[in-house]
């Protein structure tokens, strides 16, 4: 391609209106760096794609070339992990979909992963389970949010759980667990470390001490909520040590033998350290893992929905027990409203996460 050729390309894809999301995803694709940009290495990548796939090699992302990316991720079986159940991650803020309602969004995401066999199904607390007096992060909680899931008919063998990540200060008031309580919240998975996918945050620093996961622990194992506990690893070994070693009495203490890791913007190739591949480090996590929860314990992932975990290229999730792959409900993952069935609408996140444990389950 001659660099006129990839200006042209460049200039063609940027009038396409694709946003930060929906490049980061052709650029995903293509193997081009992730910066959500169109550039001339980038539709060059994206030229190499085509001709690869069939496709006309001019690094334009036209209405066919993009449908192709997406089928690309859709159409193609994940991978083969020993699931012993299928489960789903949903969210649900700020969610102004046209032609329909926030209760209707929920509806459409809870009773699709149902009805498609997820028997496990998790919310963020923090981002709108929790009244708006209990939230942070700028992601005030609705109240519609948790009253639909008060008075949502679960059935009997779905299991719905909440991840954990709000300040401590309400997480161990008495009113949060009983609002947990009240939204049929059986699972509990607090994120024990905090947030670390910026080469400038500290690879491991926990969230809680020892005396504030025992006061929440206690808290919710009165209300009959399960604790587990949740992990953003890096691919480092260094980190992975230091991780389990604080795991080994975190478990203990919040009476747990499930231990979930959440594989983001954390993991990942540019955090790699004291391995030679990311399939060296997975291997290594999930052994150490399964060393601290026992042969009858449980291991667990969860990431969004164009991870390379969720994707043929895993290396990490073919080695745990249970995949939630997270349909997000979340208009914030375009640049304005999006449309239910739109690249980057909930309906498509829906339909995707339960495309990737339904692959799972039946591999």
């Amino acid at each position: 391609m001659t660099n006129s050729e990839a200006s042209a390309a460049v200039e063609y894809n940027k009038k396409q209106g694709y946003c930060d999301g929906e490049i980061k995803l052709t650029q995903k694709t293509v193997g081009a760096v992730e910066d959500g940009v169109w550039g001339p290495d980038t539709v060059r990548k994206v030229a190499d794609w085509q001709a690869a796939n069939g496709l006309a090699a001019d690094g334009k992302v036209g209405s066919t070339t993009y449908a192709a990316i997406k089928d690309s991720w859709e159409l193609v079986p994940a991978y083969s992990p020993k699931v012993v159940q299928i489960g789903c991650g949903l969210a649900a803020y700020d969610n102004t979909f046209p032609g329909h309602s926030p209760e209707e969004a929920m509806d459409k995401d809870f009773d699709t992963a149902v009805s498609e066999g997820c028997k496990e199904i998790r919310y963020w607390s923090s981002e709108w389970l929790i009244p708006e007096q209990l939230s942070h992060g700028g992601n005030k909680g609705n109240d519609y949010s948790g009253a639909w899931l008060e008075r949502k008919t679960i059935p009997d063998d779905v299991i719905v759980g909440a991840w954990i990540d709000d300040p401590i200060h309400d997480v161990w008031k008495p009113e949060f667990a009983d609002h947990l309580k009240q939204m049929q919240i059986r699972i509990a998975a607090l994120m024990i470390n905090k947030s670390n996918t910026l080469a400038s945050q500290v690879p491991w620093a926990l969230r809680w001490d020892r005396e504030e996961l025992e006061k929440v622990s206690t808290l919710f194992h009165s209300r009959g909520i399960e604790c587990i506990a949740t992990c953003w690893p890096r691919p480092s070994k260094t980190m992975i040590d230091t991780m389990c070693k604080d795991l080994a009495w975190i478990l203990p203490l919040i009476q747990s033998t499930t231990l979930e890791v959440d594989t983001e913007g954390n993991w990942k190739k540019g955090f790699l350290q004291g391995f030679r591949t990311m399939k060296e480090a997975a291997e290594y996590l999930a052994m150490k893992m399964r060393e601290l929860v026992g042969p009858d314990g449980k291991l667990e992932l969860t990431t969004y929905t164009y991870h390379v975990e969720n994707s043929k290229s895993a290396v990490l999730a073919p080695l745990m027990d249970l995949l939630l792959p997270q349909a997000y409900s979340v208009r914030h993952r375009s640049n304005g409203t999006v449309g239910w069935t739109d690249s980057l609408g909930p309906g498509r996140h829906q339909t995707l996460a339960v495309n990737r444990a339904n692959h799972a389950a039946a591999a």
